[in-house]
């Protein structure tokens, strides 16, 4: 672990972070998330009072932070299921769960073991599926998927704002046809190796290093070389631009990944 810090590994254990390579943007988005310290102290005191948001500080819900409920900051990929809320991530399928009419239906119990269910007073549930590290989002705004096999209704509307979710309805149908989530439907990130490294250069400078010593580690090439700054420009520039991108993401960049 970082000095001083248990919520993420030491910055200079490549295989620490290697889960993150197939993991998808949601996932990548909450392992920003949860090294914010502020998010961190709100889910601490939010889940040590039972898991109840806002005690002791209206203001202080996982709404804020674009989630449904607090995740435990500690869980990485892939132990963690962040339940992101629609208005941060679109790719949200809206449905309504009716009583099954047929044997055309959606049994939630199928997928215990995928799935993350909350319910809210005002009878809507959002559910997770995830294996750690391919994600499907459903909200429901009528019926429960609790009650047992249901029949789904499906809000679409709109053309370019239909697309995000339409995307979660095919992979949603996949795996209910395979019981598993589909690695082509859900196909690896391609700046997965890049967000990485960018991860990687911030836990560096929270753990005090400094840019040669990020260059030295996770660029290899001239950064060991006493006159680096000359010798080596372009691994100059190259740390430079992933530590100003990894400050990018930081400071809520990462919620572009949701999108």
């Amino acid at each position: 672990m970082a000095a001083g810090d248990g919520f993420v590994p030491d910055w200079r254990d490549a295989a620490a972070y290697e889960p993150l390579i197939e993991a998808d943007r949601s996932l990548f988005a909450w392992e920003w998330l949860r090294r914010d310290r502020n998010y961190r102290a709100a889910a601490e005191r939010a889940l040590e009072a039972g898991g109840i948001p806002g005690r002791g500080d209206p203001a202080e819900t996982p709404e804020r932070w674009g989630l449904h409920a607090f995740e435990p900051p500690g869980r990485m990929v892939p132990e963690a299921r962040p339940v992101w809320s629609v208005g941060v991530h679109p790719y949200v399928l809206v449905v309504e769960a009716g009583p099954p009419e047929g044997g055309d239906v959606l049994d939630l119990e199928r997928f215990a073991r995928l799935s993350t269910l909350i319910a809210w007073a005002n009878g809507r549930e959002h559910l997770l599926i995830s294996d750690g590290y391919r994600a499907i989002r459903l909200d429901v705004v009528s019926g429960s998927l609790a009650d047992g096999p249901v029949e789904l209704r499906y809000r679409l509307s709109g053309l370019a704002t239909a697309e995000r979710p339409l995307l979660t309805l095919r992979r949603l149908l996949a795996l209910w046809r395979t019981g598993r989530l589909s690695r082509s439907l859900h196909p690896e990130e391609a700046r997965a190796r890049r967000l990485l490294l960018m991860l990687r250069a911030q836990d560096a400078l929270g753990a005090g290093a400094n840019q040669r010593t990020i260059a030295a580690e996770l660029l290899g090439g001239g950064a060991t070389r006493e006159r680096w700054r000359v010798e080596a420009s372009s691994v100059r520039s190259q740390v430079q631009r992933l530590v100003r991108g990894a400050r990018r993401m930081a400071e809520g960049g990462f919620r572009q990944l949701l999108r």
